[in-house]
């Protein structure tokens, strides 16, 4: 971990990462990820979260077919895409092509049975534990990229939880890719503070 990173700096310098070099990822390293990732704040301290951490090629390349095809699916039947938009989309195509050459994907998790039925309360739960888990990376030299599961129909979730045998009462959340970036990027374009603040009253 880098001595010179501070909490604030890693916020403010964390962005998404889509291209990777193909170095692995130690178990030392993915357990303090993982270990970052459960300190975060849950609904009631329930702790719904579970991790499933897939480094076998093989394991991979049966995961981006049916992601890489419901992916291709939205695009078509969406918007066209044009300027700085394409270019984020054309990236994300490229790395679900490349996905058996991505270091390590991270399917993060909701156990049902330990968590509120509210759709908010689940992914309230869950949420924070995934951006303790990018900051953990961030901290030790490492990018990742969140890409959110969402409904069954954007990643092909009942093919991915069957080739990762999740059982019925666990839902795929979201998925974060990681592993060392291949350039070093500068930090995120946000827009000014003040657009987005009001004191007291809007």
């Amino acid at each position: 971990m880098s001595k010179e990173m501070t909490l604030l700096h890693g916020i403010n310098s964390l962005r998404s990462v889509r291209k990777f070099r193909q170095d692995p990822v130690s178990d030392e390293i993915i357990r303090s990820i993982l270990k970052a990732a459960t300190r975060a704040a849950s609904g009631s301290n329930t702790q719904p979260w579970e991790f499933v951490v897939v480094r076998d090629a093989r394991v991979k390349a049966r995961l981006a077919e049916p992601m890489l095809r419901t992916w291709l699916e939205r695009l078509s039947s969406g918007p066209r895409m044009t300027g700085r938009m394409k270019e984020v989309y054309d990236d994300a195509t490229e790395m679900l092509r490349n996905t058996e050459k991505v270091p390590a994907i991270i399917y993060c998790c909701i156990d049902l049975n330990r968590v509120s039925k509210s759709e908010e309360v689940r992914y309230a739960s869950i949420l924070p534990s995934v951006q303790n888990l990018m900051l953990a990376a961030h901290a030790m030299g490492l990018g990742t990229c969140l890409t959110v599961h969402g409904s069954t129909s954007t990643r092909g979730e009942p093919e991915v939880k069957k080739i990762l045998r999740i059982p019925d009462h666990v839902k795929i959340a979201c998925l974060v890719y990681l592993g060392y970036p291949t350039v070093k990027l500068g930090p995120p374009r946000r827009k000014p503070l003040e657009q987005f603040t009001h004191y007291d009253r809007w």
